[in-house]
């Protein structure tokens, strides 16, 4: 069995991270926009509504809602900030996986290599 450095899951893993970091960037901004538009309906609504009663119960269904797409926003772009790109994800994929043991692994098999080709030309 082959023992891997990275896992293949964690490619798969990455791919996922980075289309969720996208989807909840557009959730947040669809949820920020909406939020506006509340907030402005419930301004406007403010100053048309000639009955009393009917304006304070249209204040109270603008400011729940208003409220609940705000946090959901709010919630929406955090996660897209705090979730990493592709790009990041991978490069600290490998920032963990090098490390000096590895590369003075690595620079020692090179060495190997390369001596191994010169005594194989030197005997051709």
């Amino acid at each position: 069995m082959t023992n891997y450095i990275i896992a293949p899951q964690v490619f798969y893993w990455i791919n996922v991270l980075s289309i969720a970091h996208i989807i909840f960037g557009i959730f947040g901004a669809v949820f920020t926009v909406a939020f506006f538009c509340l907030l402005s309906g419930w301004i406007y609504n403010a100053g048309q509504a000639k009955d009393y009663e009917e304006n304070r119960f249209y204040m109270k269904v603008f400011k729940k809602w208003a409220i609940v797409i705000g946090i959901l926003g709010f919630i929406m772009i955090v996660l897209s900030i705090f979730i990493p790109s592709k790009s990041t994800s991978i490069e600290m994929l490998v920032a963990k996986t090098a490390t000096f043991d590895n590369v003075t692994w690595t620079v020692q098999q090179v060495k190997e290599v390369v001596d191994y080709i010169v005594q194989a030309i030197k005997t051709i």
